[in-house]
């Protein structure tokens, strides 16, 4: 198989409620610099767009690794525009925020007025676009991987979200994890959902490696002329 170009989000984003105060989340980036390490060790070359403060990939061979950092949904939409139309191969790890809040002008809220801090919040709360849902209109042929994570879900309800993520989004495969599951079970567990299959994995490296193993599984399919 020959190199494949891969784009890998990872980390979250934060969106600006005023200009000292964000809305964030908890994800940290490292299952996606692990899957982005997979790819460079196999000699793929990934582009890994992230926040500054994501865990970001080990390589000592920078032509193998591109890494892109942005901040807010606004500036992972633009990026992804930009890098989606020419990859082989997408993964969207990153966590990306639901809402975003429309500022005008410098703002500095009053720590001291939280009905002020509320009122600000819900005259300037907005939902932000679905980056994924734009993935396979930019590129029709490319391999997509999405993530959904939920909170307190049973498994088959996990799966049938999970599922909904890949159908309404033309997705290749998609992996679903849940919060409550991982804390139960001590690590970062998941089950990584296709259309013909699905596999339960047990930790980080299962779950980068079987992406791994099954992007490239996929490859010769949508890209034949790329075999040797």
């Amino acid at each position: 198989m020959a190199k494949l170009n891969v784009v890998i989000t990872s980390g979250g984003t934060r969106e600006y409620i005023d200009d000292v105060r964000v809305l964030s989340n908890i994800s940290s980036g490292r299952l996606g610099a692990k899957i982005a390490n997979v790819f460079i060790d196999h000699g793929h070359h990934v582009t890994y767009v992230a926040p500054k403060n994501a865990i970001h990939p080990n390589t000592s061979d920078d032509s193998l690794a591109d890494i892109i950092h942005v901040t807010d949904t606004k500036s992972v939409m633009e990026k992804m525009q930009d890098l989606v139309p020419s990859a082989h191969v997408v993964i969207q790890a990153m966590a990306v925020s639901d809402f975003t809040f429309e500022l005008e002008g410098s703002v500095k809220l009053s720590s001291g007025d939280p009905e002020a801090f509320i009122e600000h919040m819900r005259k300037t709360i907005v939902k932000t676009p679905k980056i994924i849902s734009h993935f396979r209109s930019w590129n029709p042929k490319a391999i997509l991987v999405g993530f959904k994570f939920t909170v307190g879900k049973s498994k088959d309800e996990l799966i049938e979200i999970g599922k909904k993520l890949m159908h309404d989004n033309e997705l290749d495969m998609v992996l679903a994890n849940d919060k409550v599951q991982m804390q139960t079970r001590g690590d970062h567990v998941g089950i990584l959902l296709m259309h013909d299959w699905d596999a339960r994995l047990n930790n980080k490296t299962e779950i980068a490696t079987s992406i791994y193993d099954n992007v490239i599984r996929l490859a010769p399919q949508k890209y034949p002329k790329n075999e040797e």
